[in-house]
C-alpha cells in the first residue's frame, strides 16, 4: 500500500512539473508574442513619424520655393493661367509647357515621366459632387479596361473656392499610374486639374498636389 502511495504521489508531482511547465511555456509564448506586437507597433510608429516628417519638409520645400523631386532641386513659384484668372504655386522649369490654348494647357518632363494637365471650360451646369463622379469614373475605366485602384478623394476649402480632388491608380504595362484630379467652379467655369506620374511617386506626388492646391488663387471668370 505505501508502494502505491509513493507512485501516486510521484505521478502527481509529475503532473504538476508537467502542469508548470506548460504554463510557463503558454507564458513565454505570449510575453514573446507580445513583444512582438510590441516592436511592431513601434516600428509602425517610427515609420508613421518619418512619413510625417517627409511630408512636412516637402510642404515647407514648395513654399520655400525648392524641392527635391526624383534627385532633382526643383524651384516653385506662383504662377498666372488662363489670362490670369488661375493662380497657383508651380514647378517651375521641371515642367515644360507642350500644349497652351484658351481652354487647355498640358506641361511634361519627360524624363521623370509626369504631366500635368489643366482644362478650363464652360460649366456643365451641375454643382461638383465626388460621391456621384466617383463611381461613374471608375465604371467609364471600366468600360475602357482600366482597372482603377482609388487612393483618396475630399474636398477643401481654399481662399473662398471649394476645390474638390481624388486621387487613384491605373495599371499599365510596366507598373502602375498615378492620378490626381482637382476640379473648382469658377463662375461660369469649371478648372479641372490632372496630374499623373510613375506610381511609385503617388506619395510624393500627391504631396506636392496638395500644396499645389492649397496654393490655389482664381479670379472671376
Amino acid at each position: 500500500m505505501k508502494h502505491l502511495d509513493k507512485k501516486i504521489i510521484e505521478l502527481e508531482k509529475m503532473r504538476k512539473n508537467v502542469e508548470q511547465r506548460d504554463i510557463y511555456e503558454q507564458q513565454a509564448a505570449q510575453t514573446e508574442a507580445t513583444g512582438q506586437d510590441s516592436a511592431q507597433d513601434n516600428q509602425q510608429a517610427d515609420y508613421a513619424d518619418q512619413e510625417a516628417l517627409w511630408q512636412q519638409e516637402v510642404r515647407e520645400g514648395i513654399h520655400k520655393g525648392r524641392v527635391e523631386i526624383n534627385g532633382s532641386q526643383v524651384e516653385f513659384e506662383k504662377i498666372g493661367l488662363f489670362q490670369q484668372i488661375l493662380h497657383l504655386l508651380f514647378p517651375k522649369d521641371f515642367l515644360i509647357c507642350t500644349l497652351d490654348t484658351e481652354q487647355q494647357k498640358v506641361f511634361q518632363n519627360e524624363a521623370h515621366a509626369v504631366n500635368v494637365i489643366l482644362q478650363y471650360t464652360d460649366h456643365p451646369g451641375q454643382e461638383i459632387n465626388m460621391k456621384a463622379m466617383k463611381p461613374e469614373m471608375i465604371r467609364n475605366m471600366k468600360n475602357m479596361e482600366l482597372h482603377t485602384e482609388w487612393v483618396d478623394d475630399g474636398v477643401k476649402e481654399v481662399n473662398g473656392q471649394r476645390i474638390h480632388y481624388c486621387s487613384f491608380l491605373n495599371p499599365v504595362a510596366h507598373g502602375k499610374v498615378f492620378n490626381f484630379l482637382f476640379f473648382v467652379d469658377v463662375g461660369q467655369k469649371r478648372l479641372i486639374g490632372n496630374i499623373n506620374c510613375n506610381g511609385k511617386y503617388g506619395k510624393l506626388w500627391t504631396c506636392i498636389a496638395q500644396e499645389m492646391i492649397d496654393s490655389v488663387e482664381v479670379a472671376n471668370g
